[in-house]
């Protein structure tokens, strides 16, 4: 079943070990090929203001392919 992406905004991201990571506040689309790349657990304007903004995206963002299931939470892999 498709879901759209508005429906990821809020959702809180948990891994498979049961740690809580943050809610899912923005989320990044690869716009070659349609496809969502990662979800942000804080504001873009929050990382465009960070002094290291490559850190800041590594340590606020979650790979997308690491998503096992989305339902009232998203669970992802351990890394």
């Amino acid at each position: 079943m498709a879901m759209s992406i508005a429906e990821l905004y809020g959702k809180r991201i948990i891994t498979a070990g049961g740690n809580i990571l943050g809610e899912v506040k923005e989320v990044v689309v690869n716009l070659d090929n349609g496809e969502v790349s990662h979800l942000l657990l804080t504001k873009i304007e929050n990382l465009a203001k960070a002094e290291d903004m490559r850190e800041a995206l590594t340590k606020n963002s979650i790979l997308y392919k690491r998503v096992k299931n989305v339902s009232q939470t998203i669970i992802v892999s351990n890394r």
